[in-house]
């Protein structure tokens, strides 16, 4: 499977740098432009502050991680309070469950285990499932959040009549927070900051045919980029670009989902929902797809 030189856009930040070099490994040409951050609100660190009290008065049957970032400023923001001995007491005593393999890798790090992870579902979705499959009720379950929260997964538990305790620990952000960025880049992943300019060049290039596929690894990635074009009033051309001209691919379900009342027709979504098969994906979409027109218009070069 083979790129062909093919110019592949990259909205992601936290992981923009990996993707990058999934895309050069088949021949394209990665064009990073990313469309969403993450960055703490005032109220975060009382968040935590209030979790750790909670933590402390009434034992947790469960806390859940949602991605490794989330570990990250969890521990980090327990270390600003003077409460970072007592959160790891408490997560060492209490069963933790990882929403992925990276996740769990994060807890690994701060010497956190058990950890429970879904079967191959690294979703939401799939978390749910996996209290389901233990017939967990009745518990206590605290929710590390990754930015936005799931009100199915919420629903789905309190369903199952368990009690429900949210942290948030960072926000996807059109914008990008410094102090955030030093915890991605502590975790080894190569960040890229916000720039609105390359934002505007993209959306450019999109509408110019310039490129030729672009790629969305999470919900915040679609809506950072829409809200911008709506803010510019470039919302209409580029939603008739991405639909006519440029192959669109997404990670996973929800990411596929944002798009979709974005009004956009996603053309890739992998089977197993992680980046290097979202980019085997698109080449063999390629390679299987030349009467497609996207594909035609990327064989005939971009005529």
């Amino acid at each position: 499977m083979s790129l062909s030189n093919l110019n592949i856009a990259v909205t992601a930040s936290r992981r923009a740098a990996e993707l990058a070099h999934v895309i050069r490994s088949l021949g394209g040409k990665p064009y990073i432009a990313p469309t969403t951050g993450i960055k703490r609100e005032e109220r975060t660190l009382m968040g935590v502050s209030n979790f750790i009290e909670i933590a402390k008065g009434s034992r947790l049957d469960f806390v859940v991680f949602m991605t490794g970032p989330s570990v990250y400023s969890l521990i980090d923001l327990s270390s600003e309070l003077g409460q970072k001995e007592s959160l790891i007491n408490i997560l060492r005593n209490t069963t933790l469950v990882a929403r992925s393999p990276k996740t769990q890798m994060s807890l690994f790090k701060f010497g956190l285990r058990p950890i429970l992870i879904p079967n191959i579902d690294y979703t939401s979705a799939g978390v749910l499932k996996l209290f389901e499959s233990m017939e967990v009720t009745a518990k206590k379950i605290a929710i590390i959040w990754h930015g936005n929260s799931s009100r199915h997964l919420i629903s789905g538990l309190e369903r199952l009549r368990n009690n429900i305790v949210e942290v948030f620990v960072y926000k996807y952000s059109e914008t990008s927070d410094r102090n955030e960025t030093k915890i991605l880049e502590s975790m080894g992943f190569k960040s890229f900051l916000i720039d609105e300019t390359q934002i505007t060049n993209l959306v450019r290039d999109i509408n110019l045919g310039n490129i030729d596929a672009i790629t969305f690894t999470s919900p915040p990635s679609v809506s950072g980029l829409f809200n911008f074009a709506k803010r510019h009033k470039l919302w209409e051309t580029l939603q008739n670009s991405l639909n006519s001209i440029t192959i669109v691919v997404a990670v996973g379900p929800s990411t596929s989902r944002e798009l979709d009342e974005n009004g956009i027709v996603v053309d890739v979504v992998p089977q197993v929902f992680k980046m290097k098969p979202m980019i085997d994906a698109l080449a063999m979409y390629i390679k299987n797809n030349t009467v497609n027109k996207k594909v035609k218009r990327i064989s005939q070069g971009r005529s």
